[in-house]
């Protein structure tokens, strides 16, 4: 707490209220800034205002921790996934350890999942990305269909379920004007990337389209990744106040699995995949569609109305040196909330009410590598939940602004056992409804300074996988983990050229979920104890040479500092009370700096640090420290029909040997040493060439 004071004290000397003037109250005017010429510090109004709780918000008044990724970053580096972008962020990591090996945390929520993110709720306009037990893939997503990123962190929203450690809202691109562009990227590991995006504009019609490409066999072995994706996103005005939009988004991937490696193997031939998955060409292969559908009503008084529904399907199969694992999912779902604004002279008050519903079917078995028509399981699960939210927002005098709300959650799983040689373990389970308050406030001491503060909880259901035991009979003692979170914080700006945020946080999870391993592949999830997750974030934006005109150079930088620990954890025998969490650095940083000689050329470099990481619960080994330097230079030329990008870089420019991914608390199995780790790529290369037509 002392740091944060003295943080904070620092922070409102350097932007005291006398140094109000014009140019800070343009800095917060979305509409003065929508018509600077200026990319100093991103200050478009798409890449300032916020619409997390589905009323925008100047970034300068949100009273809850949400961090915007704007199109430029999200262009950073080869961006042939999120990946980069979303590790910009202060407070989020995510673990990379293939094209399609990935797991999210933010804030150390999630750091112990084993190979994918949970406990993060994401949605890609209306259409929610996490299936009926709260896991996510975001390696899916296509920068370029995506027009920015809202990242809330912590349980901070009540309109999108009280995700445990938050929600991150891809907003679809959409298209003001007819065009057509190609972007071609050619990379290091025989990669490439061909992205086709074209958008048509026609009176109340807008149609915006993306086929893509992937292709890249990766530096390790038994890594080659293939993947297609298509986007539609069409929308249409019935009227001026009423507005209906869909969506289509569907992806082909295939990759092959090098799976993580031993201490020693990382350190002497991290290109090496584990041999047992060498050996059968262990990989995954799937379809994938999300479809939505979405009406939105306004009225004369601003008040508005939304609908939407959504479906998804996926069919995948996974080869494994274990068994052949074959899955098929479908989902229906809907979502209608019902917002009403009161506004006077002085203050405004909006209120949101509405409903989320989801229902899930999930089949999956198992097969015998050496057998393929012999069955080793066969199982069917019934998902479901049902969110209710309320949601107040006031504005008061436009200094003091305040958002509450609360989550009212009802989750059930249905199990049916169709594999009877080993006995019938079908079951129910369902959960007790689960309510989740927040309450948020922002105030402004001047236009250029403005505290926050929010208190709220969330909540973080098992997978279906979790809730049974290793003999396959439903575990009825298994609970959702839940957590409070508290958080203060300050946003700061002078005029045009600088701008931070400091926050403190401390996140308190009780019902701690466990996945226990029990076999090659197989889990048993228990409530284990507590876990405390407190941490300083700070992020500072500077504008140090001529902003708004050429040469001009900003930098920025962010950094984490974290404790994440477990308060009472007791696993069988095992006392973990006091240690670190595995997967989470006590330290991040990151420096960035944007250099442009002229409107047609520029050049970014950027440095990120990650602490060491106890790789599991024991604490008795940890991954080093490592900080990796890329940089990049674009040319981009323009005339009024046609433009072209020409863009080149470098990543890991010293080489770094470092991992990239842990597979915590991976066990060792006879005289076999445990695999935790998944090197990160070696210094390597990308070109991109970008041409676009478009209307005048």
């Amino acid at each position: 707490m002392k740091i944060l004071r003295l943080l904070i004290l620092i922070a409102f000397i350097v932007f005291r209220p006398s140094w109000i003037g014009a140019q800070e109250k343009d800095l917060l005017n979305s509409e003065s800034i929508a018509k600077k010429d200026t990319t100093a510090l991103s200050k478009k109004i798409d890449e300032v205002t916020v619409t997390a709780f589905r009323s925008p918000y100047n970034l300068f008044n949100t009273p809850a921790p949400i961090h915007l990724i704007a199109p430029t970053q999200l262009e950073t580096g080869s961006a042939f996934t999120p990946v980069e972008a979303l590790n910009q962020v202060p407070g989020v990591f995510m673990h990379h350890g293939t094209l399609a090996t990935n797991r999210l945390t933010i804030r150390g929520i999630g750091s112990r999942t084993p190979y994918a993110t949970n406990k993060i709720k994401a949605y890609f306009g209306e259409i929610p990305l996490s299936s009926g037990d709260g896991e996510t893939t975001l390696e899916d997503i296509e920068n370029s269909a995506v027009q920015r990123i809202e990242i809330i962190k912590g349980p901070s929203s009540s309109l999108f379920g009280a995700g445990l450690g938050g929600t991150i809202l891809f907003h679809p691109k959409n298209t003001k004007k007819n065009f057509a562009k190609h972007q071609a990227t050619v990379a290091s590991f025989n990669s490439y990337k061909n992205t086709f995006t074209a958008g048509f504009k026609q009176k109340s019609l807008s149609i915006f389209t993306l086929g893509s490409v992937l292709n890249s066999e990766g530096f390790r072995e038994n890594n080659a990744t293939n993947r297609a994706s298509f986007v539609v996103y069409p929308q249409y005005a019935i009227s001026e106040k009423t507005n209906l939009s869909a969506l289509v988004k569907i992806t082909k991937m295939k990759a092959f699995i090098p799976s993580s490696i031993d201490l020693e193997t990382f350190l002497n031939s991290p290109e090496k995949a584990a041999a047992n998955w060498k050996e059968i060409r262990g990989n995954e292969d799937y379809t994938k569609g999300q479809l939505g559908l979405s009406l939105d009503v306004k009225s004369e008084r601003q008040n508005k109305l939304s609908i939407a529904a959504f479906g998804s399907f996926r069919n995948a199969d996974e080869l494994r040196p274990f068994n052949l694992l074959k899955e098929n999912s479908t989902y229906l779902g809907w979502r209608s909330y019902y917002q009403k604004t009161i506004a006077s002279a002085t203050n405004k008050f909006t209120f949101t009410s509405g409903f989320e519903f989801f229902r899930e079917n999930y089949f999956w078995s198992t097969w015998s590598n050496d057998a393929p028509q012999e069955a080793l399981s066969d199982n069917h699960e019934k998902r479901s939940y049902e969110n209710l939210f309320v949601q107040m927002e006031a504005n008061f005098r436009d200094n003091v602004f305040l958002s509450a709300g609360v989550n009212g959650n009802l989750t059930r799983f249905n199990y049916s056992d169709n594999f009877l040689a080993d006995g019938n373990q079908s079951g129910d389970r369902s959960y007790k409804p689960v309510l989740s308050p927040r309450i948020g406030a922002s105030y402004h001491v001047s236009s250029t300074f403005s505290f926050f503060g929010n208190a709220s909880h969330g909540f973080s259901t098992p997978s279906f996988e979790e809730t049974l035991l290793p003999e396959g009979q439903i575990n009825p003692e298994i609970k959702p983990e839940t957590g409070w979170n508290l958080e203060v914080g300050v946003r700061a700006s002078r005029n045009d050229k600088l701008s931070a945020t400091v926050s403190y946080y401390r996140i308190y999870i009780n019902n701690l979920l466990v996945a226990r391993r029990t076999g090659d592949d197989a889990y048993v999830g228990v409530n284990a104890g507590k876990s405390l997750h407190p941490g300083l974030e700070a992020e500072i934006k500077w504008a140090a040479l001529n902003p708004g005109s050429f040469p001009s150079l900003t930098l920025n930088g962010n950094a984490t500092l974290a404790n994440y620990r477990f308060l009472d954890f007791v696993d069988e025998e095992q006392n973990y009370s006091g240690n670190l969490l595995p997967g989470t650095a006590r330290t991040n940083w990151l420096l960035a700096g944007d250099f442009r000689l002229t409107k047609n050329i520029g050049t970014k470099a950027w440095h990120r640090f990650v602490g060491k990481m106890p790789v599991n619960d024991a604490n008795t080994s940890f991954s080093s420290a490592y900080g990796l330097t890329n940089a990049e230079i674009w040319y981009s030329g323009e005339t009024k029909a046609f433009r072209i990008e020409i863009k080149t870089g470098v990543q890991n420019i010293l080489d770094i040997r470092y991992a990239a991914m842990l597979a915590v608390n991976a066990s060792s199995f006879g005289s076999t040493p445990p695999r935790y780790y998944y090197p990160g790529n070696p210094r390597n290369f990308f070109l991109s060439i970008l041409l676009e037509w478009h209307s005048l």
